[in-house]
């Protein structure tokens, strides 16, 4: 089959920026990992981002096949991710003005979205897109989806339901999240599961201190305070440090002194142990060595490590939630916890801590749960999809 020619767009974040920094997480992996792979396939890729600081080039090389363009829309520093909806009319602008003939473009979250279709419409080049996360509806709370941060985004999350070609999604509780919540066309909906490097995440010995991960932007959809407050029910002589692999999201610049202040009134500050956002080997080798991983987000469309952990041979308690379903085998790689009591938690890390046989039954059903996807896979999907838009 001929090699395509794919524009992928991302507006408030650069997709080579390490998750768990800023707004950095599981899209951005998402992003460059499927963009290597379809180059790597022999497609013509190009990753199109805003340009956030004076110092970056007009493009970058990132490999054979694939290029990283960086666009000047807006101010050359970084902004707040509550800011970023200023952003979209200088991006669409930046967008035309920069235009490459390319067969395809791929939008990832809404701003991009709403910067690109303006412009895919004007070529004639058909538009997919992919929120990777959708907004819980005004005065809703956390459980319900990401809260808006800004104004515009339902607004502008239902344009792109009416105006894209097809829309990608990372699971099923997403694709039926977006056509409840915005009418959207259930037959213009493709799904591509996130995918995991079972390389980089890999088995190793456990770490002789035992510890427990938390990974993620620090903010209150990720739900940090309900691991902190299931550590403090754990009996002391047993307890696991906790290790919180993560950096405060932009819009929530205060929270880390929350998550502090609630550590300090439990008396965990000796078993909490903060290391910020992680590069992928770091990551992995953290996930490798720990007892199990806490995902306790109130929202998630799938929750990407979950399946890292998984990888690393790393049972998953996680949050019975949304997209979550189908990145944790309850029971298989670890524990789905339907209710956000901390007991309830206690008692699940327990089963595990207390159990090393239970643990390495576990972690060897979560390393071949994540051994069934990768990369490549998920890419190859991807060009099945853009070529059934362009037939």
């Amino acid at each position: 089959m001929p090699a395509l020619r794919i524009a992928l767009t991302v507006l408030h974040t650069s997709p080579v920026l390490q998750p768990g920094m800023g707004e950095a997480g599981g899209l951005n992996v998402y992003l460059l990992n499927t963009a290597q792979h379809l180059a790597a396939d022999g497609h013509d890729v190009t990753l199109i981002t805003r340009r956030d600081s004076p110092e970056l080039p007009d493009s970058v090389e990132l490999g054979p096949h694939l290029r990283l363009v960086y666009l000047s829309a807006g101010p050359e520093h970084p902004l707040a991710k509550a800011d970023s909806e200023q952003l979209i009319e200088p991006f669409t602008a930046a967008l035309d003005a920069w235009w490459e003939p390319v067969d395809i473009i791929h939008s990832h979250h809404w701003f991009a979205g709403a910067a690109a279709i303006p412009v895919a419409k004007k070529r004639g080049v058909p538009h997919i897109q992919s929120y990777h996360s959708v907004a819980a509806p005004v005065g809703e709370d956390w459980g319900a989806g990401e809260q808006p941060e800004s104004p515009g985004r339902p607004v502008g999350e239902r344009f792109i339901a009416r105006e894209s070609d097809r829309i990608v999604a990372v699971s099923r509780f997403e694709a039926d999240t977006i056509i409840a919540r915005y009418g959207a066309d259930p037959e213009r909906f493709s799904i591509v599961h996130p995918a995991v490097d079972a390389e980089t995440f890999h088995p190793a010995p456990l770490d002789p201190t035992s510890y427990v991960v938390f990974a993620a932007r620090l903010q209150p959809l990720k739900g940090v305070d309900l691991a902190i407050r299931a550590l403090a029910e754990i009996p002391e002589a047993k307890r696991p440090r906790l290790v919180i692999a993560g950096e405060p999201a932009s819009d929530f610049p205060g929270y880390t002194e929350q998550v502090r202040a609630l550590v300090a009134d439990l008396g965990l500050e000796s078993f909490i142990d903060y290391r910020g956002s992680m590069g992928r080997d770091e990551l992995a080798r953290l996930l490798a060595g720990a007892r199990m991983l806490l995902n306790p987000s109130h929202s998630e469309t799938y929750g990407m490590i979950n399946v890292e952990a998984a990888a690393c041979g790393t049972p998953v308690v996680a949050s019975h939630v949304g997209g979550m379903v189908d990145s944790v085998r309850d029971g298989e790689s670890g524990y789905l916890i339907p209710s956000r009591d901390p007991v309830q938690w206690a008692s699940a890390m327990e089963r595990i801590l207390d159990d090393p046989t239970l643990r390495e039954r576990l972690g060897r059903s979560a390393r071949e749960f994540a051994l069934s996807r990768g990369w490549r896979e998920a890419a190859r999907e991807l060009a099945d999809v853009y070529r059934g838009e362009m037939s």
